[in-house]
């Protein structure tokens, strides 16, 4: 599974995984507001505090066949098509493994992916060498400033 890529499950409902906060949060850490934040991501798995899914298309049948696990905080983003956070996603996935649930079966097969696994980590992979750039021209800055002598 690709980041910021519209997919549609077999049931109808199309959804992108977001990396809208993540964005953000580079573009805090560049303009120094944010950086211990970046240096706080160790993992993949941190990763996914910063990862949203939209649901763009058949949010209504998934609302009807998760509600067991919905909120009204997550079934109004999902009817408004705002993002919902990962982890909230992903719960709405619970359930008992003789259920059949074909919505959950094809969100558990591209969670365990191959392709997931590496996006995220290319995802961090990526979140090192902006860290690593900051990081130098941290330590530059005091030797820009020679001053007059």
């Amino acid at each position: 599974m690709y980041f910021d890529k519209i997919y549609r499950l077999q049931t109808g409902v199309s959804f992108k995984v977001s990396t809208l906060a993540l964005q953000e949060l580079i573009a805090s850490a560049i303009n120094g507001q944010k950086f211990s934040e970046l240096e706080s991501i160790r993992s993949t798995t941190d990763l996914h505090d910063y990862l949203s899914v939209i649901v763009c298309d058949g949010a209504e049948g998934l609302i009807i066949r998760r509600q067991r696990w919905l909120d009204q905080k997550i079934k109004s983003a999902l009817t408004a098509g705002h993002p919902v956070s990962f982890h909230s996603f992903c719960n709405l996935f619970w359930r008992n493994l003789d259920e059949d649930d074909p919505d959950g079966d094809e969100w558990h097969q591209l969670m365990a992916s191959d392709q997931f696994y590496l996006q995220l980590t290319i995802l961090l992979n990526k979140l090192r060498i902006v860290e690593r750039s900051l990081l130098q021209r941290k330590e530059m800055i005091p030797d820009l400033f020679l001053g007059s002598t």
